[in-house]
């Protein structure tokens, strides 16, 4: 019996040692992934810091592509107005950025900002991959730069005293979860999910066990008195929309595309260049032959109206022009703020049509801004006319289009 016993137990060893050993080697790669993902993100995850006159403030960001990152638009608006800002991680030194753009506006789903760097010679950052299909259920992580932990880090002692000199950034945090809802409501999609965020994670990416981008962290909710907390993330599909318009288009998981994409944006140039009469020209003027028959004398101001646009509105000092393939919309209006400096009358106007914070570009002499008008979202830019004349130019649709060019390009006070 105890053969029988002794040869049983030697053809189960037999039989375990290559299912054990097949465990084994699953369990290796499994860490591996997850130590790929890890150095990956470590690696495309930035912290995000500001500081102004008054205030330093911080958040998180990631790499989207060569020299681009997305954060939350809020994060840039709670950094303030006039702060310089820095991108950093373990590899990256603190690095300045300009603010490309910025899409704020909750009702509307949106609170996305991208911004531009150029790395220091050397460095080269990973950015992530984007996932458009996250599911319930699916395993997520979450990365940043909660205040809540770097506080404690050593490294954030001269930040915390408002130095930012040879600021170097704490480790990443990570917390992990899953997807435990995708609400749909009027602000569009949200990720509920139960990796842990904090105030300093909104602009941080949320991803799925390859790493893959599945959203941005953006907001937290805590019901008083139940004790319970919502983690929050906006769908990568919507940033990844966001940057399209913008230029960047992101790169996309394995078999997924999406429906449009969009040509970069151009932002106008300066305007109030004079020339050679004495006016004010407000961009460069084409050749009057290409269509001196389509100038437009407009109260105060002359465009150009290209081929296959039409003249929708006029009035005064204002115009309206239309491409006739709707793919284009172009609205010039000049008004008089006497006594206001150019800073305050984009503020205003921003204000009134419910947009971001209006962002100069550097010699102060142009501001933009972004606002959205029945789910649409429109581009505005204002200059100085002189004399307490103020331009306002807003722009929808297909901002590369020829025919919106061909417009700036031809805007002159008489």
């Amino acid at each position: 019996m105890k053969n029988r016993i002794s040869l049983c137990l030697l053809l189960l060893a037999m039989l375990a040692g290559p299912a054990l050993a097949a465990s084994d080697n699953r369990l290796t790669e499994y860490e591996e992934r997850r130590r790929n993902v890890a150095v990956l993100l470590e690696e495309a995850t930035v912290w995000i810091v500001g500081e102004d006159a008054d205030s330093i403030g911080q958040g998180s960001g990631f790499l989207v592509s060569d020299g681009f990152i997305a954060t939350n638009a809020h994060v840039i608006k709670e950094l303030g107005k006039d702060a310089v800002i820095y991108v950093l991680n373990d590899k990256l030194p603190a690095t300045r950025v300009q603010i490309v753009a910025q899409a704020y506006n909750r009702s509307g789903g949106k609170d996305f900002a991208l911004l531009r760097f150029s790395p220091p010679k050397g460095v080269t950052l990973p950015a992530l991959t984007f996932n458009l299909e996250a599911k319930r259920m699916d395993r997520v992580s979450a990365w940043g730069y909660p205040a809540m932990v770097t506080q404690f880090d050593k490294r954030t002692d001269r930040l915390q005293e408002g130095d930012t000199r040879g600021l170097k950034a704490p480790p990443v945090v990570y917390t992990e979860g899953t997807i435990n809802s995708i609400v749909s409501g009027q602000a569009g999609d949200v990720l509920i999910h139960s990796a842990q965020i904090a105030g300093g994670n909104s602009g941080g990416p949320l991803v799925n066990s390859r790493g893959e981008l599945v959203g941005i962290n953006t907001w937290g909710y805590t019901e008083e008195g139940e004790g319970a907390f919502l983690n929050a993330a906006l769908p990568a599909g919507e940033l990844a929309a966001f940057l399209a318009s913008h230029g960047v288009n992101p790169k996309l998981a394995s078999g997924q595309q999406m429906e449009a994409r969009s040509k970069p944006a151009t932002v106008p140039d300066r305007p109030a260049a004079q020339n050679q009469e004495g006016g004010s020209k407000l961009f460069r003027q084409p050749d009057p032959e290409e269509a001196e028959d389509r100038i437009r004398d407009v109260g105060s101001f002359t465009v150009m109206v290209p081929p296959a646009w039409s003249v929708l509105e006029e009035d005064d000092d204002s115009i309206f022009l239309g491409a006739d393939d709707d793919s284009a919309i172009v609205a010039i209006t000049i008004e008089d703020y006497e006594g206001q400096s150019l800073k305050e009358v984009s503020g205003e106007l921003a204000k009134e049509l419910g947009g971001t914070r209006p962002v100069s570009d550097d010699d102060g002499e142009t501001y933009t801004f972004t606002f959205a008008e029945d789910g649409v979202e429109f581009s505005a830019f204002t200059g100085d006319m002189g004399g307490g004349r103020h331009i306002l130019i807003v722009i929808g649709g297909d901002m590369d289009n020829e025919g919106v060019q061909y417009i700036l390009e031809s805007v002159t006070d008489k």
